[in-house]
């Protein structure tokens, strides 16, 4: 090998080496990025956490146990009101099967019923 293509050889060997520094730092740098990130959402969990202690502290415990037992009230409320709803869906839902199987059998009947009706149908609407 002459100096000249070991020179080049060694330059495609720096090239690559490189290349590979400047993705491992590229990924070295959103890893960075991501990390601080984090540390941002934490820093601002950590101060509305602090107001909300403040917020809780301040607040006596009378207003607000008392404010947790209404929510609960009105909880229960809720679930009571998706109950009755729920119910009411199934029932609707049950009246609506009766009504096609009973249309469902009204139609058969009048198809078996009147062949002949059907027939003069259809070759009423073939003329057409």
């Amino acid at each position: 090998m002459s100096v000249l293509q070991q020179v080049l050889s060694d330059a495609r060997k720096l090239a690559t080496r490189l290349r590979d520094h400047d993705n491992s730092a590229d990924n070295l740098l959103t890893q960075a990025q991501g990390m601080f990130k984090q540390v941002e959402s934490m820093k601002e969990y950590c101060e509305e956490m602090n107001q909300l202690n403040e917020v809780a502290n301040n607040r006596p415990r009378g207003a607000l146990i008392h404010s947790i037992q209404q929510e609960n009230r009105y909880i229960r409320e809720l679930q009571e009101e998706n109950k009755e709803l729920r119910l009411a869906l199934e029932e609707q839902q049950n009246v609506m099967e009766l009504i096609m199987s009973k249309y469902r059998e009204q139609v058969a009947k009048l198809l078996t019923s009147a062949p002949d009706v059907h027939n003069a149908h259809n070759t009423a609407m073939q003329r057409k």
